[in-house]
């Protein structure tokens, strides 16, 4: 495939939990993820290029030195969002839940502490694996990256954008040495049929910030638990873990009127959490299938800020506490 152009988004994104952590269980029964385009990640060796005391002052080449093993390899990957089976399973690692081959409804406790272990250990749905894939696999150049924890995800929708579509970004990040040369092919399933918009939500159902029924244009939730690596193997780092705090956020432009407006005098004035009805964004229960209905039941405002535009909106911050609600609902099962 020498001659081959081919576009970014040709390549294709893959996910499939793992049975054991940091090796990939085979490279069918995998579920595609619906990416505008694929990221390759920064593999950023570690290199040692200091000139010695030799002589001359040009680094000699029995002094070069590199290591691929002890170093986090990140990716970012952004698209559509999905009702399926692909998605589930980033925001299952994300918010340290077992990770699944169902769709399911994501919860994030206000106990929750996130998955540690140690590669190579066989109870498995820690990790997953992702593989990166070129259009073909005649020249063996898929990028996989194995043990990998979820480590940021959200979900956006703006309704001057693509008619308010549900959109998604992720931050994946392992510990292993990626595998920048596999030649498997890879299958499974292909990202789900269920679209989303902020158009179908139930607006007397949506809170922002405490106030029910505002007129919303956009929206956004995020979910961050960073990954921390020690240790060391042949293969990468030896174990993983997450950091010290889980950050569940959300935004929101909401329209300016009499409904909204005690929103900017909350901000100055508040004292506490609000303790129920924070933030929700409603979709209707089509059929029974639940389409992604969002819930942050607790939380405070962080900015309340007017957005000057052809209508006068609001930009409204917050953050998601525990208490004796789920920090976050993503009813989608």
């Amino acid at each position: 495939m020498a001659n081959a152009v081919f576009s970014p988004r040709d390549f294709k994104a893959w996910v499939k939990e793992e049975a054991t952590t940091g090796t990939p269980d085979g490279y069918t029964g995998m579920y595609q993820l619906d990416v505008d385009s694929v990221a390759f990640p920064s593999l950023n060796p570690n290199q040692v290029t200091a000139v010695r005391s030799r002589a001359g002052r040009v680094l000699n080449i029995n002094d070069f030195f590199q290591d691929n093993e002890i170093r986090a390899v990140e990716v970012s990957l952004s698209g559509t969002f999905r009702r399926d089976v692909g998605t589930t399973i980033l925001m299952q690692s994300v918010t340290g839940s077992s990770i699944g081959a169902s769709l399911a409804d994501i919860t994030l406790s206000s106990t929750a502490t996130g998955i540690s272990g140690k590669y190579g250990e066989t109870d498995g749905d820690k990790t997953f694996t992702l593989v990166l894939a070129p259009p073909d696999t005649t020249d063996g150049y898929n990028t996989v990256l194995t043990g990998c924890l979820c480590t940021s995800f959200s979900i956006n929708a703006d309704m001057t954008a693509d008619g308010g579509l549900y959109k998604f970004e992720a931050t994946i990040s392992t510990g292993q040495n990626p595998i920048t040369n596999n030649a498997d092919s890879e299958a499974g399933t292909v990202f789900g049929s269920d679209l989303i918009t902020l158009m179908t939500s139930s607006s007397a159902s949506n809170y922002v910030g405490g106030i029910g029924a505002p007129v919303i244009s956009s929206f956004g939730v995020s979910i961050e638990s960073p990954a921390v690596y020690t240790g060391f193997s042949s293969s990468g780092y030896h174990s993983f873990a997450r950091g010290a705090e889980f950050i569940v956020s959300a935004n929101a432009t909401v329209k300016y009127d009499s409904v909204t407006r005690p929103l900017y005098h909350n901000f100055n004035n508040q004292t506490s959490a609000v303790n129920a009805n924070f933030f929700s964004i409603i979709q209707p229960d089509v059929s029974s299938n639940k389409m992604a209905s969002i819930t942050m039941s607790e939380g405070f405002l962080t900015d309340v800020t007017f957005n000057e535009g052809d209508a006068m909106m609001l930009d409204v911050a917050m953050q998601g506490v525990g208490d004796d609600h789920n920090v976050i609902l993503i009813d989608q099962a």
